[in-house]
């Protein structure tokens, strides 16, 4: 049976597998169905009742099993936010959704979004045969997609290649899958930063939509008060830039 739209987790271990569950217990997240992408032998049980876990055996390690995973996505979901587990939820994502649905994928830049300077990534661009000219890194802890539309799948598959390729080097899935996307032509949907705010200090226009990190959600995070520029510091979110209304 399909599901039109669903919500994946990717986690192993005990300590995963917990902040899974933290995730959806503090998330905003809309009533769609959800699953745990895992691998063989992580214990499940404490998962909430209602998630799904789905097991595969991997041959990547660390993060870079996610490319892995996104190329094995469950055939039944068509439409799929595919998130990490330190994210919280905090606001409506249907935008995210509905993007996916029209051009294959919706995702947000990574506040450190020049792919060639990605922990010197130019130098796997340069192997590949691609010049780099400022192309951008997205953020692969959120991404919104429709996994099993050709052109989408040939970039999953593309980014597991790469993955593969280069696995004893230093990188995880996040560059190969901006990579892919430059080699294939494939164009995003871009979504704005607060479907994937990491509180690296980035500036805050209006408020936060999904809140990425380990850090508790700051207080009135999705409320921000209007004609500021706003900034993560010290556990607080404070103003930083007053605006024109």
């Amino acid at each position: 049976m399909s599901t039109d739209r669903a919500i994946v987790f990717f986690a192993w271990g005990p300590d995963w597998i917990g902040r899974v569950g933290a995730s959806i217990r503090e998330s905003r997240l809309p009533d769609y169905p959800i699953f745990v992408v895992t691998d063989t032998t992580t214990d499940t049980s404490a998962l909430p009742k209602n998630v799904e876990p789905r097991r595969l055996a991997f041959q990547l390690s660390g993060k870079a099993r996610k490319a892995e995973f996104f190329a094995r996505s469950p055939e039944k979901i068509k439409t799929a936010l595919f998130i990490d587990s330190d994210t919280r939820v905090i606001d409506d994502i249907s935008l995210g959704f509905e993007k996916a649905e029209q051009h294959g994928i919706a995702i947000a830049p990574a506040p450190h979004y020049s792919l060639a300077d990605f922990r010197d990534f130019r130098q796997v661009m340069a192997a590949e045969g691609v010049t780099p000219k400022g192309q951008m890194v997205y953020n692969t802890g959120v991404i919104f997609a429709t996994p099993h539309r050709p052109d989408v799948r040939a970039v999953f598959d593309q980014t597991l290649t790469l993955a593969q390729k280069y696995r004893d080097k230093v990188w995880n899935e996040q560059p190969y899958f901006s990579l892919a996307m430059e080699m294939l032509n494939f164009n995003p949907y871009t979504l704005s930063p607060s479907f994937n705010h990491r509180g690296f200090g980035e500036l805050i226009s209006g408020s936060i939509r999904i809140w990425h990190s380990y850090e508790p959600v700051p207080h009135e995070a999705a409320s921000l008060e209007k004609g500021y520029l706003h900034r993560y510091e010290k556990g607080k979110l404070v103003k930083a830039v007053k605006v024109p209304l």
